[in-house]
């Protein structure tokens, strides 16, 4: 039997145990300060609180932070690389400015629910017009390592400060579906931060649903944008995304890695601004909304009208980097160039002789102001789409096109006439191009 000795001390020993590992279990709870660095899948609780150090040489600690369920806990984010100014644009796409009518609570143009477009920077039901996400600009400017975006809108407001999402998808298999979000909430000051900034990735390619850009609503079946990168520099690389104010907060820029998405030489792009829905995984918004949920800015749809659950939205069209569009890309920008030409005399000249009838309009050929031009969109043969007649000039022109591929078709427009270059010809016009096409033309009693 033990001694009333032994019973004393085996009570004290239980007590001293019990209260070091009181004094162990405290401590975990409380948590201290950890650092996150780059490789580190530990991932801080909701609500914790973090710190960022810019500039920094070395990680503080280079152990992964200890996990905890404390929302107090605080985290140590230490940034290796911040970006640099810059100056100059790679690329830009302008937006429709709403705020002239925003008085009236509408918009006059630039949103279709059904093609993925949206201009509505106002507020849902009482339509309050929202001036920081009403887009007139958004720029994009590569210099590697980091890609900047900057976004230039109607006027700021202080109340979108963290809660106004810009950001920027990017489409690199330019098939209407985004591979990549990069966006970021309002920030405060000028000065670079990861506070906000998220970089998201969709693994299985159901953003934009059975057709992209165009709407499929009701369809729920696809999570959008699901896999994060990064947030608020929590992730792989803390310094892979940034955002701060320029210009006194008149713009916002993004500036995050080149590798975030893939380094991809050839992609579409476009801006948004989002202080409504700001969820990832519901892209694209008019596959998880339908029309009737989503409303319209347009009063002239009764029915639609006002803004209901897809509000305080405005985006891009989409613009190509690194290749010619062919005009058929969903969402693509609205680009326009011009075909014109000139109907010649293949007038008969001794000297060169290579200019005898050779289908060129070689100099001091007379012009020849008779026929008409039929245009058609797609492949040889094709017509139908516009005509232009041979003014006294001899000229033709269809200006202002949209991109994309065109036969030409010309009529001589005399039976004694025979033309002596293609009738037909295959264009493909390119954006801000100007593509000339002449047709030269002979007579059977010209002198040979």
């Amino acid at each position: 039997m033990p001694t009333n000795f032994h019973k004393l001390f085996a009570f004290f020993l239980l007590g001293a145990v019990l209260l070091l590992m009181g004094c162990n279990l405290s401590g975990a709870a409380a948590g201290g300060t950890s650092a996150v660095t780059s490789g580190s899948e530990s991932t801080v609780p909701p609500g914790s609180a973090f710190t960022e150090t810019a500039g920094a040489s070395t990680p503080s600690d280079t152990q992964p932070p200890t996990k905890t369920p404390n929302p107090t806990a605080t985290y140590t984010i230490v940034h290796l690389m911040t970006p640099v100014d810059t100056s100059g644009t790679t690329r830009f796409i302008t937006d429709l400015k709403t705020k002239d009518y925003a008085a009236q609570k509408k918009a006059i143009g630039g949103d279709d629910f059904s093609t993925n477009r949206y201009e509505r920077p106002f507020t849902a039901k009482e339509m309050v017009y929202l001036p920081d996400v009403d887009l007139t600009r958004v720029e994009m400017k590569i210099q590697s390592p980091w890609v900047y975006i900057t976004f230039e809108f109607a006027g700021p407001r202080a109340e979108g400060i963290g809660q106004t999402m810009y950001g920027a998808e990017f489409d690199t298999n330019r098939d209407g579906r985004g591979e990549y979000l990069v966006w970021g909430a309002s920030p405060p000051s000028g000065t670079w931060t990861t506070d906000g900034v998220e970089v998201w990735k969709d693994t299985n390619f159901d953003v934009g649903g059975p057709t992209p850009q165009v709407t499929n609503a009701p369809w729920n079946l696809g999570d959008g944008y699901d896999k994060s990168l990064v947030a608020s520099g929590k992730g792989d690389d803390p310094d892979l995304a940034w955002i701060r104010q320029t210009e006194g907060g008149a713009k916002v820029q993004l500036a995050f890695k080149y590798s975030a998405i893939g380094n991809a030489p050839q992609f579409l792009w476009n801006g948004l601004a989002d202080a409504g829905v700001r969820n990832p995984k519901w892209f694209d918004y008019n596959d998880h909304f339908t029309q009737a949920e989503a409303g319209s800015p347009y009063p002239v749809q009764p029915t639609l009208y006002p803004l209901n659950a897809l509000y305080a939205l405005d985006n891009t069209c989409r613009d190509p980097f690194g290749f010619t569009p062919t005009g058929t890309e969903p969402g693509l920008c609205a680009y326009f160039g011009t075909i014109s030409g000139t109907v010649f005399r293949d007038q008969y000249a001794p000297n060169p002789p290579a200019t005898i009838d050779n289908g060129i309009l070689d100099a001091n050929e007379p012009v020849w102001p008779h026929g008409g031009i039929n245009l058609g969109q797609g492949a040889c043969p094709a017509s139908g789409y516009k005509t232009a007649s041979i003014g006294s000039s001899g000229t033709y022109s269809f200006p202002g096109l949209p991109i994309g591929a065109y036969c030409i078709h010309f009529s001589p427009g005399g039976p004694t006439v025979y033309t002596t270059s293609p009738t037909d010809v295959p264009v493909t016009l390119v954006a801000d191009g100007h593509v000339v096409v002449n047709f030269g033309v002979d007579w059977v009693d010209a002198p040979r």
